[in-house]
C-alpha cells in the first residue's frame, strides 16, 4: 500500500509544479479573482501562506 500512496504523491506533485512555478495569471486580488470567477462560472483556489503566524 505504501508504493501507491508514495505514487500517488509523486504524479501529484509533477502535475502541480508548473502551475506553481507560472505566475503568469494568477490574482493576487481576493475581490477581483472572484469577480472573474463568477463572471466565468468558476471556482477559486486561495493559497493563505505567511512566515510571521
Amino acid at each position: 500500500m505504501k508504493p501507491l500512496w508514495t505514487a500517488l504523491a509523486a504524479t501529484l506533485v509533477v502535475l502541480t509544479a508548473p502551475a506553481a512555478t507560472a505566475g503568469e495569471g494568477w490574482i493576487e486580488d481576493f475581490d477581483e479573482a472572484a469577480a472573474l470567477a463568477k463572471k466565468e462560472g468558476k471556482d477559486l483556489l486561495v493559497d493563505f501562506t505567511g512566515s510571521d503566524w
